[in-house]
């Protein structure tokens, strides 16, 4: 249906708006990046990208929005299951990775921590430095594994992460330090 603002052609446009951010985002961050450069890589005239997005920022939340939205409800899993489901999502779309976690100019990471908290029973009471000290080692173990070209499974990583938060495998060190 000509006209119609979500149609195919409008909806693979936006679709190609969206990759060419993407892969601009590999190789540069993205207040270096001009729609001037999207829309001459994307082979679109810059009128086409301001009928979708104001700007280069907004077609980036755009992604983040489609990402979030296109994840399976996690109510009522466990902590340990809603992280190895946003872990497999995340495998499963590697440029989407190295945007959160390499480039780091996204707000999905807090949008993905509030789903994280609609999962399930929630852990014992942590305190909020315990928690700050819990998201940012998550966070950072996340960005090695996607710097790394993502070589552990979801699974595998779900079960490093939990490992490494109850500091199993720690305890022989402790005396040595104390």
């Amino acid at each position: 249906m000509a006209g119609v603002k979500n149609n195919r052609r409008a909806q693979y446009t936006q679709q190609v708006i969206q990759t060419t951010v993407l892969s601009l985002l590999e190789t540069k961050p993205i207040n270096m990046i001009s729609v001037t450069a999207v829309c001459a890589q994307a082979d679109v005239n810059r009128t086409t990208f301001y009928r979708y997005y104001t700007d280069i920022y907004q077609c980036v939340e755009t992604i983040e929005k489609t990402f979030v939205d296109s994840l399976e409800p996690i109510e009522g899993r466990t902590p340990t299951q809603a992280l190895e489901h946003l872990l497999n999502a995340f495998y499963q779309d590697e440029k989407l990775s190295h945007l959160v976690f390499v480039e780091g100019k996204t707000k999905l990471l807090a949008r993905m921590q509030a789903l994280m908290l609609q999962a399930g029973p929630q852990p014992p009471m942590i305190d909020d430095y315990q928690g700050a000290y819990i998201g940012a080692g998550l966070q950072s173990i996340m960005k090695k594994w996607v710097k790394d070209g993502m070589p552990e499974t979801p699974k595998t990583l779900t079960k490093i992460i939990i490992d490494t938060i109850l500091a199993k495998d720690l305890d022989d060190l402790r005396h040595v330090v104390l």
